[in-house]
């Protein structure tokens, strides 16, 4: 539920609702896999069982396997990049927005606690320990930076549940004692308002959030099929069920009766539901400058599978024309 929630905000950062955005938040014990990470080969699974250690899997680019418990403050940027580069030089792509939201974090630390800490864009380090790590998405000029502070880390749960090997510390490892979450959470507060000269204003989250959170949480978060197997769901903007149809250009008449009858199978339903229609060799911006589009679209494209219906990323219907039961039926199950 808590990585749905990340994903909600970062929506909704991207769709324009919400401004940038800093989440923290804490969680029981669990193993993080990235997007690309393996279920099956990453994972201590009978430590896991014995030290009764959740696995969840994130949104990401990079194939990381993490663990956190409630010695850590895991924190989500969900910012629009292009207001950073004002605070970057001899700018790199994407490893400078990253040294640069962990040099926020290493500012924090340093000026809160009696560490030195660095960062460069894998990390935030003390005594060359890695003591923050991250996952992160894109989406255009969007990033969704998700990690953890090693507070008071079982260290020790950590080595046993991943297979991945890393020099770790704590800040309770460096400083000696004990370190309330509290202080972490307003070191990073005051490491980003001074590195990036923001105020923050606290919010809650937004109703319209709350309902994508659900959704999320029901339709991926909460499966097998995204959490052992990495398969997730394609939604559009705040989570609506999206209904790619891929016709010829101009369209047939079959292309034409099939998009009559998606609008008519979803007139009632314009609140959940997302039409796309999508017409060969038109290109990518036929929805405007900054489309979302399915991995299942690119490949009926490419094999010119025509027409067909995808749904939530899924393809339904191809090369003919289902009945209204089916289709109707098809989009219900997935909404």
């Amino acid at each position: 539920m808590e990585w749905a929630v990340n994903e909600a905000i970062f929506r909704s950062r991207r769709t324009g609702l919400a401004p940038d955005t800093l989440r923290l938040w804490q969680g029981s014990a669990s193993v993080v896999l990235g997007a690309p990470s393996s279920f099956k080969d990453d994972v201590n699974h009978e430590n896991c069982i014995k030290n009764s250690v959740e696995i969840v899997r994130a949104n990401s680019v990079s194939p990381e396997v993490f663990y956190y418990d409630m010695g850590s403050l895991n924190f989500a940027f969900a910012i629009d990049t292009s207001e950073l580069k004002q605070f970057i030089k001899n700018y790199q792509p994407v490893l400078s927005e990253y040294q640069l939201l962990n040099e926020c974090i290493a500012v924090g630390l340093n000026k809160k606690f009696r560490v030195t800490s660095k960062a460069d864009a894998t990390g935030v380090y003390i005594n060359n320990k890695k003591v923050s790590e991250s996952l992160q998405v894109w989406f255009y000029d969007y990033l969704l930076f998700q990690g953890i502070v090693h507070i008071n880390t079982n260290l020790s749960i950590y080595n046993q549940v991943t297979r991945f090997k890393k020099q770790l510390t704590t800040l309770k490892l460096e400083i000696g004692e004990e370190i309330p979450v509290g202080d972490v959470i307003n070191a990073l507060v005051q490491g980003v308002e001074e590195k990036l000269d923001v105020k923050f204003n606290e919010q809650r989250i937004t109703e319209e959030e709350q309902k994508l959170i659900q959704k999320l949480y029901r339709v991926k978060y909460s499966l097998d099929k995204w959490n052992i197997s990495g398969r997730e769901p394609f939604l559009i903007g705040m989570g609506k069920t999206t209904v790619e149809v891929f016709v010829a250009y101009p369209p047939t008449s079959k292309c034409r009766e099939l998009i009559d009858l998606v609008k008519n199978v979803t007139s009632d339903l314009q609140n959940e539901v997302e039409i796309r229609v999508w017409m060969r060799g038109r290109g990518i911006n036929q929805h405007g400058p900054c489309p979302e589009i399915s991995p299942v679209l690119k490949y009926v494209e490419k094999h010119s599978t025509l027409p067909a219906i995808i749904i939530n990323g899924e393809l339904k219907f191809s090369e003919s024309i289902p009945s209204k039961e089916d289709l109707r039926k098809a989009i219900l199950e997935v909404s």
